[in-house]
């Protein structure tokens, strides 16, 4: 595996994990806010937020399929 590809891969493995951290946490202010203010929130917020996880979870795993981590020492 060459250097461009390894870090392709690790860049794809970043914005997958980023996106799945920032679903989780915008899905826990969504909670306190709904729990607050007593309001609904819209159930688009809360498709975006799910396809967001979503995604991040299919980058990650495409990603550790392609990343060979015994070339790295694990």
């Amino acid at each position: 595996m060459d250097t461009n590809n390894l870090l392709m891969t690790g860049f794809v493995l970043t914005v997958g994990a980023m996106a799945i951290f920032i679903s989780i946490i915008s899905f826990g202010f969504m909670i306190m806010y709904q729990i607050r203010k007593k309001v609904k929130v819209n159930n688009y917020v809360k498709m975006i937020i799910f396809i967001a996880f979503i995604i991040g979870i299919i980058l990650v795993f495409i990603s550790g399929s392609k990343l060979d981590l015994k070339s790295l020492g694990f």
